[in-house]
């Protein structure tokens, strides 16, 4: 089914030029930039791999070389392949050599200050024809563009984790990226062995808006009382790519919270979650690298069970649970398509089922609504009406 919003989409403009990339800059060696740095070193192009110590920058290049090692391990790569690989990656700690450069890609932690701080200071090393690209999860491209003496040659690469093994890279529009950017940042992540989706600029885009959806439905309906390991359960059995109470804890606690503080607003649901969140990080249980969080990690990983929730959980049929957590994506994916943060359901599908692990058997976001059937969606949604303001439902969807 097509949902049609009866609304303008912006295309980006396709060209028959093609754009060579022969070098790169890449600012942050930790594990986004290492793994950008391998990727476009794989394909060829020189990289100059910048950190605040040479020592850190070096930490980045030999993440590539530890991945090289173990494809080596497996046969499906070659001693001087590797070699080559290495080669190309330059650990630099200044922007000295930055110069003539086709691409500078930031990825730099997720803080709007420090973000627009590098941009400032590192766009001079762009040739005539090159342009900038924020790997952020996040925060606005057109906020960020501000910090840009270019702001049309200032894009949004969103790439995934790990980055060699995740083919997905969300190109993110601004409000001034020119056509021409977009598609030079379409023919990179092309080049570098990537799928596209391409998106309009808000608060997360597509893929971390509704993937902090998913993550915000299992904690309201912890809050409600329903036992958290009925909710990883329920999420495996349903087939997405992790559970989201374990997710919560690999990326740990304090960084969600920090994610929502970037936001311009929380709802009331939001607002629940985040005081939630605060009150297990004040625990001293962030996560998985202090060792409990959602779970305790010891000689095996075990759900924590928190004695301050509800002791008796809500009636709930079986499949209600994955229910939630399938229908609470796929709703705030029409919103997006309805806003125009999508531009189409195909991009939508894509996005899902390759960036947020949305699962294979749906066929994305859009092919679970098709499945499920439009006015049974509907209905389904309006029973959870009581559960927060994810669950409203727009009007242009109740008229289909």
């Amino acid at each position: 089914m097509i949902y049609n919003t009866n609304r303008k989409t912006i295309n980006s403009a396709m060209s028959d030029t093609a754009f060579n990339f022969s070098r790169i800059g890449i600012i942050g060696a930790g594990m986004m930039g290492a793994g950008i740095a391998f990727e476009a070193a794989k394909a060829g192009i020189q990289v100059f791999l910048k950190d605040v110590t040479i020592e850190q920058a070096q930490q980045g290049k030999a993440y590539s070389q530890r991945v090289c090692l173990k494809l080596i391990e497996k046969g499906k790569m070659h001693t001087e392949q590797m070699e080559a690989l290495l080669d190309n990656i330059h650990p630099v700690t200044d922007y000295d050599s930055f110069q003539n450069l086709d691409t500078i890609i930031e990825a730099v932690f997720e803080d709007l200050t420090l973000k627009k701080t590098v941009i400032q200071n590192a766009q001079s090393g762009l040739q005539t024809e090159g342009f900038f690209a924020s790997n952020t999860t996040s925060l606005l491209i057109s906020e960020l563009a501000k910090s840009s003496q270019a702001p049309e040659a200032f894009v949004g690469m969103h790439f995934f984790s790990p980055v060699d093994r995740m083919k997905l890279v969300e190109i993110i529009r601004g409000k001034e990226t020119s056509p021409a950017t977009v598609e030079k940042a379409r023919q990179l992540a092309q080049t570098l062995g990537k799928t596209v989706i391409v998106v309009n600029d808000g608060p997360g885009f597509y893929t971390s808006r509704v993937f902090f959806n998913y993550l915000l439905e299992a904690i309201s309906m912890l809050l409600e009382g329903i036992p958290a390991e009925q909710i990883e359960a329920e999420a495996r059995q349903a087939g997405f790519g992790a559970s989201p109470l374990a997710v919560l804890d690999e990326i740990s606690l304090p960084l969600m919270l920090h994610v929502y503080d970037q936001f311009p607003s929380l709802s009331a649901s939001q607002q629940r979650a985040y005081r939630y969140l605060n009150t297990l990080v004040a625990q001293g249980r962030s996560g998985r690298k202090a060792g409990k969080g959602f779970y305790n990690y010891g000689e095996s990983k075990t759900i924590w069970l928190d004695p301050t929730l509800p002791a008796t959980a809500p009636a709930n049929e079986s499949g209600t649970i994955a229910k939630r957590l399938l229908h609470v994506m796929a709703l705030d994916s029409y919103r997006c398509l309805e806003e125009g943060i999508l531009d189409n359901q195909s991009d939508g599908n894509t996005g899902a089922l390759l960036g947020i692990g949305y699962p294979q058997h749906t066929g994305g976001v859009f092919g679970h609504i098709d499945q499920v059937g439009l006015p049974q969606f509907v209905r389904e949604c309006e029973q959870f009406a009581d559960k927060g303001e994810q669950w409203e439902i727009p009007e242009s969807l109740r008229k289909f």
